[in-house]
């Protein structure tokens, strides 16, 4: 063991029972948080068929970035050899509620070389994919001992994790050596992950595959069915909303109807634990709400929807006349805005996008998509886009046709992670 995963291990070795009584701290109001918590310590069942990809997706917006990768390389491997592992509950959720029992999914362990041996020598992966940007360097020397080949699928490199990655180099050079693709989203990435020393062999620009979007026809149902309630109302969706920026976009709100008296706010929290806390704000603000866990019909005196539930967000984007894209008004760095886009819908965003800015500045090249200068501005930006639908109407389809013009990295990436495959066989 290298002098660098060495003293990154010893440190792990700390933080890991901070990491254990956190989950456990969660779990007394989220139980999900404790389930198979043996999994993160690599007690994994032994799969009954041999595993061929093992895909990690840390969360929710990985799994769904990596939805159509996975449907295609199902119908090339076959039901049950694929492991998907997450490291939050809501991307277990999610794993499940995408693909159900055609995939196996496991809890990521914690990167310590012993639970490592472990939970690799039970899955026995011939393949290990990552999506984006997740770099464990017991875990990938592990892969590499084991001459199991490494992709970073997606992989990106913001300017911000490139100067934070800096400050590790040594460690972070080391861990991206074991590495046989890291297939770029773009240059820029590329560039950055030469900064950080990675092999110039291993690194090829393959694309974005969060531009391979499609909306499932049940969502579509979904969509028109809410907007039959709703009638011609003006829908303002606040998306994946974070702690402190609920009550900024209810001030907003309150502000808005006394000029859009029938608009209509959905609010949907990122993280479902925060659903009863949110309902509970709205409630205080004296808007009439429903929840949408609850409500089989809106009434047409809603004032509020909570999306308290989970995989509807296509839904909530095609019932939308606005999508503000929520984590930008706190410093968390925005998230997605291209599945509203896909969905022909004008995004908005507060200032902190800085996890999203390759895809902001896409719709912008198109005036797909508006970023707030500063958050005190969020309020102007919205009364000027209401009011004029057909110019909102008009971004919202500027945003879908730059996203079909950029199609195509999904079929790139399953293209070189099969010549790999081949090459493993061929051995």
């Amino acid at each position: 063991m290298s002098i660098r995963r060495f003293l990154y291990t010893s440190l792990l070795l700390f933080i890991v029972p901070l990491m254990v009584l956190r989950l456990l701290w969660r779990s007394r109001q989220a139980p999900v948080h404790r389930q198979r918590i043996q999994e993160r310590f690599g007690f994994y069942p032994v799969p009954n068929i041999p595993i061929r990809l093992w895909i990690h997706a840390v969360s929710v917006g990985e799994v769904i970035a990596a939805k159509n990768l996975v449907e295609l390389l199902l119908q090339q491997y076959g039901d049950s050899s694929i492991v998907i592992s997450t490291i939050t509950a809501t991307g277990a959720e999610t794993v499940q509620r995408l693909f159900g029992d055609r995939v196996q999914h496991r809890y990521f362990p914690y990167d310590l070389p012993l639970l490592i041996d472990l939970s690799l020598s039970r899955v026995k992966p011939e393949l290990f994919v990552v999506i984006e940007t997740e770099i464990w360097p017991n875990f990938w020397h592990g892969c590499a001992k084991r001459s199991i080949p490494i992709i970073l699928a997606n992989a990106r490199l913001s300017e911000r994790a490139t100067q934070r990655y800096l400050r590790l180099k040594g460690l972070v050079a080391e861990t991206l050596s074991y590495a046989t693709l890291l297939a770029c989203r773009n240059k820029v990435d590329a560039d950055n992950f030469s900064l950080l020393a990675a092999p110039s062999q291993s690194i090829e620009i393959i694309g974005d595959i969060k531009l391979d979007l499609y909306i499932d026809e049940k969502y579509k149902k979904i969509a028109s069915e809410f907007r039959c309630e709703w009638g011609q109302r003006m829908v303002l969706v606040a998306a994946s909303t974070h702690e402190g920026e609920d009550e900024i976009l209810l001030d907003i709100y309150a502000q808005l109807k006394s000029i859009y008296r029938d608009l209509l706010l959905i609010i949907i929290p990122r993280h479902p634990e925060r659903f009863d806390h949110v309902y509970t704000l709205i409630e205080q603000t004296g808007f009439h709400v429903q929840r949408r866990s609850i409500a089989q019909h809106f009434h047409t005196n809603t004032d509020i929807i909570l999306g308290d539930t989970m995989g509807e967000m296509f839904a909530w984007y095609l019932s939308a006349d606005l999508v503000f894209m929520g984590g930008s008004l706190v410093a968390t760095g925005g998230h997605n805005p291209l599945e509203p886009a896909y969905c022909a819908k004008a995004v908005l965003s507060g200032t902190f996008i800085f996890n999203f800015t390759m895809a902001y500045n896409l719709l912008q090249q198109v005036d797909a998509a508006v970023v707030a200068e500063c958050n005190e501005n969020v309020l102007q930006h919205i009364q000027q886009m209401l009011a004029d639908k057909q110019a909102l109407s008009a971004m919202g389809e500027r945003g879908h046709q730059v996203i079909e013009q950029h199609k195509g990295a999904t079929a790139r990436l399953i293209a070189r992670i099969n010549a790999i495959a081949i090459q493993l066989d061929n051995k």
